[in-house]
């Protein structure tokens, strides 16, 4: 299938030169546009794998709500040109996720090399692993304990491929604490030092647990929480994406820059509640910012936690409520889940053949493996659903 790209204004220089270049590197005809904010509509409309757009013309909110297009497609390569090299313009372009410089109007020779070495990156990037966030607007529904033992289900389900389980929450996050861990690096550290990682030094600041994890906490200095902004989070899960099959990543709960960037970056997206309404009423206000956010339906996944066949908020309830079918439940098991919090190892270890224990273990296969029936009953319409304002009509 032909790549395809888009040119802001004339940053690419002469159409004609542009066109031959894009072609010999399989790309088909280009869209041009006439400025950047034409071009985030656009980017929000479709995919391209290329972008060149002009640095000296675009503001910086203009170049953020690029890079918030470019950063959700997930594989979208930029390529930013101006008149001169100025190294404060550049800086900052490379901050919001511009991936080249080229000085206006490009040689066609430093652009056909540049566009290639992007497309290089690319298709190494298609060997990714995968990334998944786990999130709830809601605190107190166990997301942090979804998170954890969904990364070790995972490790046990593939022992072949390499698990990393990194905590996006501020203020010091609960990972540390679920795991007894005691690890000198956090997120602090790497965000301080994304520009330089490499594998070698990746795996220097992660901590590996047993089970085939490895670990990567919060910070608990507000300077380290400080660094960890959008861009940051971006490049993080880029590198553990680059190194692990699998990134699972627990994120706060508000949706600010951290916990956006996380989810534009992961590949699946699980939503996690519980059967009351306070926690439905949050995730009903969750699925509508990722449909306005441009999320596809298939990446995001409905977790109910703490399960138990005689709520009152039944699964039909719910997915009426909601507006789609809850994918996953857990069963409510709160003996078997203090246990082993107290004890600081992950709900397999405590008891492997628990229905908690089973529960992870199938989540995780289906995870990987896509989505199939849904977790209980279909929509259908309610008093808890018309107190929503949802549910199905006629």
């Amino acid at each position: 299938m032909p790549r395809s790209a888009l040119i802001v204004a004339d940053s690419a220089g002469p159409t004609e030169l542009v066109a031959s270049v894009l072609q010999r590197q399989g790309f088909a005809p280009f869209e041009s546009v006439g400025n950047c904010a034409e071009a985030a509509q656009s980017l929000r409309a479709g995919h391209f794998d290329l972008v060149i757009l002009p640095l000296q013309r675009i503001s910086a909110a203009e170049l953020a709500a690029v890079e918030r297009e470019t950063r959700r497609s997930g594989n979208t390569f930029v390529i930013g040109t101006a008149p001169h090299a100025d190294p404060e313009l550049i800086v900052r372009a490379m901050r919001s996720g511009v991936h080249e410089f080229l000085i206006h109007p490009p040689d066609p020779n430093e652009l056909s090399a540049a566009v290639d070495r992007l497309m290089r990156r690319a298709g190494s990037a298609a060997r990714r692993g995968s990334a998944i966030a786990v999130y709830s607007a809601k605190g107190g529904v166990g997301s942090t304990t979804v998170a954890v033992n969904l990364a070790f289900a995972l490790a046990k389900e593939h022992p072949d491929g390499r698990v990393a389980l990194v905590d996006f929450t501020t203020g010091g996050g609960d990972v540390r604490v679920m795991l007894d861990l005691r690890s000198p690096y956090d997120t602090g550290d790497l965000a301080g030092k994304s520009e330089g990682i490499d594998a070698e030094f990746l795996h220097s600041l992660l901590t590996p647990v047993s089970g085939g994890v490895w670990v990567l906490p919060a910070s608990e200095d507000p300077a380290g929480n400080e660094a960890l902004d959008g861009g940051a989070v971006t490049k993080i899960v880029d590198h553990l994406r680059a190194n692990f099959a699998y990134t699972v990543m627990d994120c706060e709960h508000t949706l600010g820059e951290r916990a956006l960037a996380a989810l534009d970056a992961a590949d699946r997206i699980v939503l996690v509640t519980q059967l009351d309404v306070p926690s439905l009423r949050s995730t009903q206000r969750t699925l509508s910012l990722c449909g306005r956010l441009g999320y596809a339906d298939d990446r995001l996944h409905v977790l109910v936690n703490r399960f138990h066949s005689g709520d009152l908020v039944s699964l039909s309830d719910a997915a009426g409520v909601l507006g789609r079918d809850v994918s996953f439940t857990l069963p409510n098991d709160y003996r078997t889940a203090s246990a082993a919090l107290i004890k600081g190892v992950t709900i397999v270890e405590y008891d492997a053949d628990s229905k908690l224990a089973e529960g992870y273990t199938a989540l995780a296969g289906r995870l990987n493996g896509g989505i199939d029936e849904p977790a209980g009953g279909g929509r259908r319409a309610s008093r808890l659903g018309r107190m929503f304002g949802r549910g199905r009509k006629g």
